[in-house]
């Protein structure tokens, strides 16, 4: 088993937590204690193995199923490998999208999973559809890997395509991953949760994007009961449980969704327009408004030599593309915030003219 160096985090450390414009993390901006009730009881020796039943009556009221069809995980990343380790032997065919997020590709790698690839076009803007699914398909696959909206573009699979691919799943016998993490960030229509749809389906998610909370380490999947019990056979080996105070807090955040609904809207609303208009004024930057937050526009530069000029001249944090297997893009989270995209963005602007 051998993991290669995770890119995306190897650029993080080398810089990003100094940089004063941050333009690619895709998380939220993060909350205040102070606004997060039902806390008064917190006790700090509170745990529950696959997660407190509040938390997962919470997951249930939100986002449909029961309570014991979650399992909560210390955040998305580990209920991803638990997953990828839980259903994968050396040699497993699985498919995978490209371009896509490091980890969802490099862990069955590091499983010795026999990897094959989904690619999403930019010229359909990164969109995808059961056709393209069954054309990519290897012989006697195991898992197909998807990430709803999509990392990095944030394009959307739709309800109708998602069924389809649920329905392929169950004619085949294969599973399908769908990490879920940026979907109820999706602005004008949030595309349905893959979750329930059917016993080939697998969903993970966690508070980290939506409510800026990344620091409380909470997340969750929802599975079939054959599929919760390998995932749970293998978590024991692993966190178990997240930690008893994170599970109260990210329960009183879900359970205040509409707050940090409407604080997302704004946020997203601003930082549309303000792309748009900057987007306007850049030439070298192609750019297709997305469904959610994040983006990934086309630049015509070198986009690793701008993200390490930016970072290094103009103390800005920019993804490139290199990160996600498709050198030539950036990665641009819509909602960080009017002051850190109008700072950021002028940079980039400044940094490109130097080109």
């Amino acid at each position: 088993m051998r993991f290669e160096p995770f890119d995306l985090l190897e650029r993080v450390m080398a810089g990003h937590a100094s940089a004063k414009y941050d333009l690619s993390s895709s998380d939220m901006p993060p909350q205040r204690l102070a606004d997060v009730g039902g806390l008064e009881d917190l006790s700090l020796a509170e745990n529950h193995v696959g997660g407190s039943p509040a938390l997962r009556e919470q997951l249930a009221r939100r986002f449909g199923g029961r309570p014991e069809d979650y399992i909560a995980t210390a955040g998305t990343s580990e209920a991803n490998f638990a997953v990828f380790a839980s259903l994968l032997k050396p040699g497993d065919p699985v498919l995978i999208e490209q371009p896509t997020y490091q980890p969802l590709l490099e862990i069955p790698r590091g499983l010795s999973a026999k990897v094959h690839r989904l690619v999403r076009p930019e010229g359909r803007q990164y969109g995808l559809d059961i056709d393209a699914v069954r054309k990519a398909m290897p012989k006697g696959l195991r898992l197909l890997v998807l990430a709803n909206l999509h990392n990095p573009s944030g394009a959307a699979v739709d309800g109708k395509a998602m069924r389809a691919i649920a329905d392929l799943a169950a004619q085949e016998g294969f599973y399908v991953l769908v990490d879920e993490i940026f979907r109820e960030l999706a602005i004008d229509a949030i595309p349905p949760t893959a979750g329930g749809l059917n016993d080939r389906m697998i969903v993970t998610a966690s508070v980290t994007k939506y409510y800026g909370a990344g620091g409380l380490k909470v997340g969750w999947l929802r599975a079939a009961p054959e599929t919760r019990a390998l995932v749970r056979r293998t978590l024991d080996y692993m966190s178990v449980s997240p930690p008893g105070p994170s599970e109260r807090l990210a329960t009183a955040l879900l359970r205040e969704h509409a707050r940090t609904a409407e604080r997302n809207r704004r946020l997203l609303q601003e930082g549309r327009k303000i792309v748009a208009d900057w987007v306007a004024t850049v030439p070298e930057v192609h750019y297709t408004q997305p469904p959610g937050h994040i983006c990934f526009p086309r630049v015509d530069v070198d986009s690793d030599g701008l993200s390490r000029r930016l970072l290094d001249k103009y103390n800005t944090f920019l993804a490139p593309g290199e990160s996600f297997g498709e050198p030539g893009h950036f990665r641009l989270n819509l909602g960080r915030g009017p002051e850190q995209l109008k700072g950021g963005l002028a940079r980039v602007a400044q940094a490109l003219r130097e080109s």
